[in-house]
């Protein structure tokens, strides 16, 4: 059983792909990876999809970019938007799988490893993460995004499992049903109670990378197979198994969004982390209840997050070197569930460790890195 992924990307590009929808593509792809273009760099898109973030790539000045994705109607889709672009010579487009070793031996190590809300579908998540790293050149970083189990607390990840599977084995009319009834239930009824628009959430979704609402529930609501992964245990995988080093993380909503580098490696992101140094906290912090420890920021940290505001502090907190990412979490789910979750307010930052033990007496060192969001 496998979910129909090229189809639901050919209908995107399709009826949905605009030059807004590529500009915030590229937007959000240099601004995560902190460039201002990719001029010079080699670009791998693996699992490509619509094809849309390898035309961002394109358009956002990628030396060469290569694209592959298992699924010929995925492979078909991205070939017309190559198309559509003028057949640009540096710009390839390959049908294969991560985890065909013979496909594989023919790819080319790159600067920029890109794969987005794909390696979790593969059936064999790890090893396809494992796979997609060893295209980086020596120099190159690696931007994957993964579901993340800490999201799905209420419900489960396995209640999640069981959606997928029930999605899959549906009729049309079925599929509708359970799209209503999740649009209602999550979406809707969330908001409501939240006192927010649920119109606003659907009307500004392309603001993220260029997607839209209806074609991600399908993808999310149909996504099989699949496995979670949970934030610390992707950064262990990585720093671990991998030898690589966590450069940037953006955690909160469904996937995880993480860049890495080979360890000792260097590149641009040595200029950005200097022009970001960190900046040490120090104890005791203040248990707050639950999960929750404050830390008191020093007086130039800039300003934090607020109702009027609620995603406008640019602070990234630090676990002994290691970027949390779960930034602008609410402070009942960071005093409740923990595991990373951190909010900035005023002169304080309310913080939960990555293990949920004692800041004060684990022993790890806490710093943050000020306007870096």
């Amino acid at each position: 059983m496998r979910y129909e992924f090229g189809k639901n990307w050919a209908a995107f590009a399709e009826r949905h792909l605009s030059d807004d929808k590529i500009r915030d593509s590229r937007q959000r792809l240099l601004q995560f990876l902190k460039l201002p273009d990719l001029r010079g760099k080699s670009f791998l898109d693996i699992g490509s999809g619509s094809g849309l973030h390898s035309l961002a790539a394109h358009r956002a000045g990628a030396e060469s970019i290569l694209s592959f994705d298992f699924d010929p109607d995925s492979v078909a889709t991205t070939n017309r938007l190559r198309e559509w672009s003028g057949s640009p010579s540096n710009w390839t487009v390959r049908q294969g799988s991560i985890l065909d070793t013979n496909f594989l031996s023919q790819l080319p190590q790159v600067d920029i490893v890109y794969s987005w809300g794909v390696l979790h579908h593969t059936g064999d998540m790890w090893t396809a993460v494992a796979n997609a790293a060893s295209f980086m050149k020596p120099d190159g970083v690696f931007f994957l995004a993964l579901y993340t189990s800490d999201v799905y607390v209420n419900p489960s990840p396995e209640y999640w499992l069981r959606v997928k599977q029930a999605y899959n084995l549906a009729g049309p009319w079925r599929r509708r049903w359970m799209e209503l009834t999740h649009i209602c239930r999550f979406c809707i009824w969330d908001d409501l109670r939240a006192r927010r628009n649920p119109l606003k959430r659907i009307f500004n979704y392309s603001a993220g990378r260029g997607m839209v609402f209806l074609t991600d529930l399908r993808d999310w609501l149909g996504g099989w197979p699949m496995e979670f992964a949970g934030l610390v245990e992707t950064k262990d995988f990585c720093a671990k198994k991998l030898e690589l080093e966590v450069l940037n993380v953006n955690a909160g909503e469904g996937n995880t969004e993480y860049l890495v580098r080979r360890r000792g490696a260097t590149n641009w992101w040595d200029t950005v982390l200097a022009a970001h140094p960190l900046v040490e906290l120090n104890g005791p912090f203040v248990h707050r209840a639950g999960h929750g420890y404050v830390a008191s920021l020093p007086a130039f940290v800039e300003e934090g997050d607020s109702p009027e505001f609620p995603r406008r502090s640019r602070v990234m907190l630090y676990e002994d070197g290691v970027p949390f990412g779960f930034a602008h979490a609410p402070d009942d789910w960071i005093v409740t569930h923990g595991r990373s979750r951190y909010s900035h307010a005023g002169s304080g930052l309310l913080f939960s460790t990555s293990d949920n033990s004692n800041p004060n007496t684990n022993g790890c060192r806490y710093a943050i890195r000020t306007e870096f969001l």
